[in-house]
C-alpha cells in the first residue's frame, strides 16, 4: 500500500492506492464530480501529474478546459459556415478543387 501527502496552498493531497484525496476547502464556484475511467487512463493520468508536480485534479480541469474551448471553436465555425450557406455564399465541390490545384494543395 503505496501513500503519498503533499501540500499545495492550503489543500492537503493525498494519494493512496491509485486514488486521490483531497482535503481543504473548495471554492465557492467549484463543484466535485465522479465518473469512472480505464485504469490504464487513471494510471497514466498520474504519472502524467507526478511528472508536472501537479494533482489529478488539476490536468482533468485542463482537459475540461481544452475540451470546451477546441469543441466551442469548432462550434462556431459550423454555425458561421452555416451561417455563410444561408446567404449563399458557397462554392461547388469542384471550384473547391480548382482553387486548391491552383495553390498547389490539392491531393493528388
Amino acid at each position: 500500500m503505496m501513500r503519498q501527502d503533499r501540500m499545495q496552498g492550503d489543500v492537503r493531497i493525498v494519494i493512496q492506492n491509485n486514488m486521490c484525496y483531497r482535503f481543504g476547502i473548495m471554492g465557492n464556484n467549484e463543484k466535485t464530480i465522479s465518473f469512472r475511467a480505464v485504469t490504464e487512463k487513471i494510471d497514466a493520468l498520474d504519472s502524467l501529474a507526478a511528472a508536472q508536480d501537479r494533482s489529478r485534479s488539476y490536468l482533468i480541469n485542463e482537459a475540461i478546459t481544452n475540451y470546451i474551448e477546441l469543441h466551442a471553436y469548432q462550434d462556431a465555425l459550423v454555425r458561421r459556415g452555416l451561417e455563410e450557406k444561408r446567404k449563399g455564399r458557397v462554392l461547388s465541390h469542384e471550384e473547391v478543387v480548382k482553387r486548391l490545384k491552383r495553390t498547389g494543395r490539392a491531393r493528388q
